[in-house]
């Protein structure tokens, strides 16, 4: 008799691999039921492991790749989920809608804006445009006082995003967090209307309207939220306690209009980014707001020894609100964290050298070794002192590669190419050319935008007239260049436009305008290179101004092979881990800072710090705080007390290192003195 037989099916191969490869605690909440799942995930806990399973399950039972929303808070993190996912079920991962709030608020924006009354081909402006706007509409609401009390752009800037972050009025927020600056709020409040009237003539979103406008799509437009809701059967977010009130809105709005589907994956003690706007009742207050919710523990730490593990638990159990954390580590024993007394700052990073040296004497590379700090000029002491030693060390701060102004030049040139009307862009081209000042590029831009094409307006003799005449040569030579960029049909080819931006004159401007010409030339090779990735000019550039992720940046180019030691803030190391970690500056007003004791829940947060940074760690933690300040001040000492956080710990779970100094008589080879 004939048989059949068949093979056993993808599902039945994921279910034996999600078996073997998960915990029993990541099995349940890999494979929950429908509805809203809160996942609190500890440090170590195999968290993306978890959502990434959580994914490729949902696939495994018939769910489609592209009605899955998977949100992310970098870029990296994406492209991390949906490689491993790629390996458990194949092609169908590139489907899955994956990215930052802001990646996908872009995406969905472009086929939505003409209902918002935005034009499709929109501008985004990073951080340093968004400041040349503001300075633009703070001229135009009169805020032009020579006064050293008016209030700066990167001020002002900062608070319209903590308006939109927290939700809040602009009054209110002037009030309770920029009191300082109650007496300009007329002008303020001018200021961003100014500011969003001329977002809208040049068609530009900021960082933040992508999300404005995404929650305005939601909340006003039942047709576009309907089919939102529809087309995203299930929801996942990852780090939910870095989420903001816009964020959390969104993404519970589409969960209920829709499917009922939500999958909110974060740990409540690693919460630290207030300062942004993160709203720490997003992840505590989850099950509140959905009372159906089941909620799953993953407690086991996979990255530290016990002894780490058990130090990070108790400085997190000193903190008053909270989820019950039970965390446990499946690693051998290993030596408790040291804590070291310096004798002051000097000697502090002195300490630091010689654990490092120490430690790379027992084969431990300088990149699998960090020291962390609250404060970022907490490092300078250290800095000097690796420098005096020669060893290799880097900083995890600064600009980010599409932050330098050589690549926002290259970007203005294809910025005008797919929103003429963007005002920033213009204005940073018209500045380059030599005669050319604010006046005459304001003047410029005014005749441009009111043209029906700015692109065929720059042509124009009316335009060449009100050029300065010294400058005209020059600014004929800048159009000769845009037209040969232009026939580089840009939109389809943005690698042969940037080429061709290279063999214009701005190659001379670049040589004559900034330091290290060579490495500049050099990283805008490496721009063409990643755009030679697009047949879209309008998509690459999206994605180049939306690289920045909250934590770190995302590079073209990967990470420097080279061994050095990594000196970090606290907050751009969340999510990394390190074989030996040492973290400095222990001591009040620096860490807690004596900021945030003014603070309600400051003083929490502050914990939270201690307890991301401790559980960084994987085989060795060293704490190290000064006991002076300044040991140049010799008049005025300046005692430093050790943190509360350190003194309010059980001393058991720590180990006080003394200093054997080159001046004891410990180090004497003769009989002890008389």
């Amino acid at each position: 008799m004939r048989k059949i037989r068949l093979a056993q099916t993808r599902r039945h191969d994921l279910w034996d691999r999600l078996s073997a490869d998960l915990n029993p605690a990541q099995l349940a909440a890999a494979t929950a039921p429908d509805g809203f799942n809160l996942i609190l995930a500890g440090p170590g806990s195999g968290k993306t492991r978890v959502i990434t399973y959580r994914v490729a399950h949902l696939i495994a039972t018939g769910v489609p790749a592209e009605s899955i929303l998977l949100v992310t808070f970098t870029r990296r993190a994406a492209r991390e989920m949906i490689a491993r996912l790629e390996t458990l079920v194949g092609s169908s991962a590139a489907r899955v809608w994956a990215g930052t709030f802001h990646h996908i608020g872009n995406r969905l924006l472009r086929d939505y804006a003409e209902i918002l009354g935005i034009r499709p081909n929109f501008s985004i402006l990073d951080r340093e445009d968004q400041l040349d706007l503001v300075k633009l509409a703070m001229h135009d609401a009169g805020l032009t006082s020579s006064s050293a009390f008016r209030p700066q752009p990167e001020s002002l800037r900062d608070l319209l995003s903590a308006a939109f972050n927290l939700s809040l009025p602009l009054d209110q927020v002037v009030r309770e967090i920029y009191p300082g600056l109650i007496e300009w709020l007329p002008r303020l409040e001018a200021t961003a209307t100014h500011y969003a009237a001329r977002k809208r003539q040049a068609n530009c979103l900021d960082f933040d309207d992508l999300l404005a406008e995404w929650v305005r799509l939601i909340q006003d437009f039942p047709e576009p939220r309907t089919a939102m809701a529809r087309q995203f059967r299930h929801i996942l977010v990852d780090e939910l306690q870095d989420t903001n009130r816009p964020q959390i809105q969104i993404v519970e709005r589409l969960a209920r209009a829709g499917h009922g589907n939500l999958t909110a994956v974060g740990d409540d003690a690693q919460s630290i980014y207030r300062f942004r706007g993160a709203d720490y009742d997003n992840i505590l207050r989850f099950p509140e707001r959905n009372p159906d919710a089941r909620i799953f523990s993953l407690d086991l730490n996979y990255r530290s020894t016990p002894q780490i593990v058990a130090f990070a638990a108790a400085v997190i159990a000193a903190n008053q609100t909270g989820f019950p954390k039970h965390l446990r580590a499946t690693r051998p024993d290993g030596p408790r964290p040291a804590l070291v007394a310096a004798a002051d700052t000097f000697e502090e990073a002195e300490i630091v050298c010689q654990l490092v040296l120490d430690a790379l004497d027992q084969g431990v590379e300088l990149r699998r070794q960090a020291v962390l700090f609250r404060n970022h000029q907490d490092s300078a002491l250290l800095q000097a002192e690796l420098l005096a030693r020669k060893i290799p060390y880097e900083v995890r701060s600064g600009l980010r590669f599409f932050e330098q102004a050589h690549i926002k030049d290259v970007l203005a040139y294809l910025r005008i190419h797919v929103n003429p009307r963007d005002e920033i862009a213009w204005r940073r081209l018209l500045l380059m050319i030599p005669g050319v000042g604010t006046t005459t590029a304001g003047a410029l831009f005014a005749i441009l935008s009111r043209a029906p094409d700015p692109l065929r307006a720059i042509e124009a003799e009316t335009t060449m007239a009100a050029v300065p005449a010294r400058s005209r040569g020059l600014f004929a030579a800048f159009v000769a260049d845009l037209r040969k960029i232009r026939k580089t049909k840009p939109d389809s080819n943005p690698a042969d436009a940037i080429h061709a931006i290279l063999a214009s004159g701005y190659a001379n401007y670049l040589r004559g305008r900034y330091d290290r010409p060579d490495n500049r030339i050099e990283d805008l090779g490496q721009l063409a290179l990643l755009a030679s990735r697009y047949n879209s000019l309008e998509r690459f550039i999206a994605d180049v101004l939306l690289a920045g992720d909250v934590y770190a940046a995302d590079r073209i180019d990967p990470d420097d092979p080279s061994d050095a030691l990594v000196l970090s803030t606290i907050h751009q190391a969340k999510g990394l881990e390190w074989s030996r970690v040492y973290i400095i500056r222990l001591v009040e007003d620096s860490f807690p800072h004596a900021r945030s004791l003014q603070e309600p829940g400051g003083l929490e947060e502050e914990r939270r710090l201690l307890y991301v940074a401790a559980s960084r760690a994987q085989d060795e933690l060293t704490l190290l705080y000064p006991q002076l300040l300044d040991r140049r001040r010799r008049i005025s000492i300046q005692l430093a007390t050790p943190s509360r956080f350190l003194t309010e710990l059980d001393p058991t779970l720590y180990d006080p290192v003394p200093i054997e100094r080159a001046g004891d008589i410990a180090w004497t080879d003769g009989p002890p003195l008389p």
